[in-house]
Formats: C-alpha cells, sequence, structure tokens
C-alpha cells in the first residue's frame, strides 16, 4: 500500500513537472533563452520517471515495442542541458559554440546505436549476426552516464565558486539561488549513483527514493524556482534598458543650513559624483567604509560630511539615491514589463521588505501607489 500511495505521489510530481516545463517553454512571462535549457531539463526527467514506471509496471513484457524507449539513455542527456542552463544563467549573453555541442555526442551515439539494436531486437526489421559487443556498449554507456554527471557538477562547481569573472555579472542575489540549486542537483546525482550502488549489492527497490527526490525537484522549482528565474531575467534586462536609455537626473538632498566648509563641500561633491555616474549604490552590500576607501578618508569623517550637508544619516542618503532610481524607472514606459520587486532589487535593495520600507519612509507612499498616482 505504501509503495502504491508513493507512486500516486510521484505519478502527479511528474504530471506537476510537465505542466512547469510547458510554462516556462511556452508562457510569455517566463519564456527566455534561459529558462528554455531548465524546461528542456525538466522535461527529460520527466522521461526518467516514466523509463521508471513502464519498467516497474513491466509495460515492455505487455508491449515489447515499447523498450526501445528503455534503451535511450537520457541521463547522458540531462547534465548537458543543466550545465548550458547554469552558463546561460551565469552569463545570459553566453552563446553555445561547437564545443559545448560536442556534449550531445555521447547521447546521439547512445540513441544510434539502441536504436540499431532495437531494430534487431524490438522491431525485428533485420538481424544483426554479431552481438557480442551489445554487453560491453551496455557497460559502457552505463558508466559514462555516471562519469559525465559528475564531471559536469564538477565543471559547474568551479563555475560557480571559482569563476570570478562570472561572479561579476551576477548580482548576489542570484548567485545564491543558483547555488541552491547546484546543491539540490548535487543530491539529486549523488541519490542516483548510492541506489545504483545499493541496488546492486542488495536485491531491494530503493529506485523509488529517487523519483521521490526527483518529483520533490520538480516540485520545489515550479513553486519557488520559477519565480527567482524570472526575477533575474527581469534584472539582467533592466540594466541593459538602464545602460541604453536611462539618463538619471537626481534633485541635490537639502543642505543643512547650518556653516559648510570647503573641506566638506570637495567630499560631498566626490560622494555625489561616485553615486550619480559610477551608481554603487546599486550593489546591496555598499557601506561605508567602501565610500570612505575609495574617498581616501575616514569613516567617520564621510558620516559627519552626509550628515553636516545633507541632513541625512548614510544609510538615508544612500537609499535616497536608490529611491531616486525606482521612480525613474517605474514612471518609464521602457520599464512597465518589469516586475517592481525586480527594478527595486536592481536599484540596490536586498530584499523585499528592505525596498518597501525604504520607499515609503523617503515617499510616503509603496513603489505601486507613487507608479499609479504619477502615470494617472
Amino acid at each position: 500500500m505504501i509503495f502504491k500511495i508513493l507512486d500516486f505521489l510521484i505519478i502527479i510530481n511528474a504530471i506537476q513537472g510537465v505542466i512547469f516545463a510547458l510554462t516556462i517553454l511556452f508562457s510569455k512571462y517566463f519564456k527566455n533563452t534561459t529558462n528554455i535549457y531548465l524546461g528542456i531539463s525538466m522535461l527529460i526527467g520527466v522521461l526518467i520517471n516514466a523509463q521508471y514506471f513502464m519498467m516497474k509496471y513491466d509495460w515492455y513484457s505487455h508491449f515489447p515495442k515499447l523498450a526501445i524507449f528503455e534503451d535511450i539513455e537520457f541521463v547522458l542527456l540531462f547534465p548537458v542541458t543543466l550545465l548550458f542552463y547554469y552558463l546561460k544563467f551565469l552569463n545570459p549573453s553566453f552563446k553555445l559554440k561547437a564545443k559545448h555541442k560536442l556534449l550531445y555526442l555521447p547521447f546521439c551515439i547512445s540513441v544510434i546505436l539502441n536504436l540499431f539494436v532495437g531494430g534487431h531486437a524490438h522491431f525485428k526489421i533485420y538481424t544483426i549476426d554479431n552481438l557480442t559487443w551489445v554487453p560491453t556498449f551496455y557497460a559502457i554507456e552505463y558508466y559514462a552516464s555516471i562519469l559525465l554527471n559528475i564531471v559536469i557538477l564538477i565543471v559547474v562547481y568551479m563555475l560557480l565558486f571559482r569563476n570570478k569573472s562570472a561572479i561579476k555579472i551576477l548580482v548576489h542575489h542570484n548567485l545564491k539561488w543558483i547555488k541552491l540549486f547546484y546543491y539540490f542537483h548535487i543530491v539529486l546525482i549523488f541519490t542516483w549513483i548510492s541506489l545504483e550502488i545499493l541496488g546492486k549489492l542488495y536485491p531491494y527497490e530503493f529506485t523509488f527514493i529517487l523519483w521521490l527526490v526527483l518529483t520533490t525537484f520538480f516540485y520545489w522549482v515550479g513553486y519557488i524556482g520559477i519565480f527567482k528565474f524570472r526575477l533575474a531575467q527581469n534584472r539582467y534586462e533592466i540594466r541593459r534598458v538602464i545602460d541604453k536609455e536611462i539618463k538619471t537626473e537626481y534633485k541635490k538632498p537639502s543642505k543643512s543650513k547650518s556653516s559648510i566648509s570647503d573641506e566638506d563641500n570637495k567630499y560631498l561633491q566626490e560622494v555625489k559624483n561616485i553615486l550619480e555616474h559610477e551608481k554603487i549604490y546599486r550593489n546591496p552590500k555598499l557601506s561605508r567604509q567602501d565610500i570612505a576607501e575609495k574617498l581616501g578618508i575616514s569613516v567617520g569623517y564621510l558620516s559627519q560630511v552626509i550628515n553636516n550637508n545633507s541632513e541625512k544619516s548614510f544609510s538615508e542618503y544612500i537609499n535616497y539615491y536608490r529611491v531616486e532610481d525606482v521612480k525613474k524607472m517605474i514612471t518609464n514606459k521602457a520599464f512597465d514589463k518589469y516586475s517592481i520587486l525586480s527594478i527595486g532589487l536592481e536599484a540596490g535593495y536586498n530584499s523585499k521588505s528592505a525596498f518597501y520600507t525604504g520607499f515609503k519612509k523617503e515617499t510616503g507612499l509603496t513603489p505601486s501607489e507613487y507608479k499609479k498616482r504619477h502615470l494617472s
């Protein structure tokens, strides 16, 4: 009974995986070149699940010609499409080259040889006189699939944790998401390898554990991941639009009526130049230390300059620039197709709550209220 319940859950989640994959591939809201690789990977995962069910319920005995489907090693394709997803996510301008396409070769060879054998064994189209090479081929195919998955995990590790140039392209918020996705990927692959070893050592059915992990992956990607994918793509596109179209002109923060020294004025002007031209306030981890080091002054003196000349604390001063950035974007029709949250995160806020709190503190309105009021 337990296994029947588990099978039911796996079937439901596999259907869910198909729905999520099709949503990613064909929905105007989620569809983009990065997510295409993820959608394809999810569909491949569903096909792997289908192979398991057809084998478990002995469909191949009842429908012998379907056995050709069992022979196709989708585990040779799954890690490749996921690798391209990682590459495209880390660098949206990434283009597949001939050397990348060679990674499809093991799967293509596997399909061709399996179809060749299947024509003899399953369809009786022709006769192959010498089949002594087939067991060796299956063994090579099996171990190659394990090796390929491990190698790609290592390659992705190098991309995420050792490739500084890729990390520069990505904002910190997105990097946390893709690392979490990678950890889930590790669990999936090593669960599969561990169960393969257990299956050879013990005469029990452990495979259902892998399919539970795989279907949990579908669920997690569908309900949590899709939002992150869209958010990441939004932020990348927003940056491109900003570079091309937005020439921000800021109002000057109000000055204190108290006397201002020439020295203070000089450093305040440098702070403004850095913020307005380098846009460093878009860095969610920006600190007083970062700006003080750029100016060659102490953190304490920087705070004094800002407080005396703007009547704002450092955090309020940075918030002012972020809010001005958001205001410019949400009232510009070029940004209408992007979510307000992705605009706020791109302006330098590190969370939804920080964005809405900071915006309302500066304007007295939520971002949505401000947009509605200024576009009506």
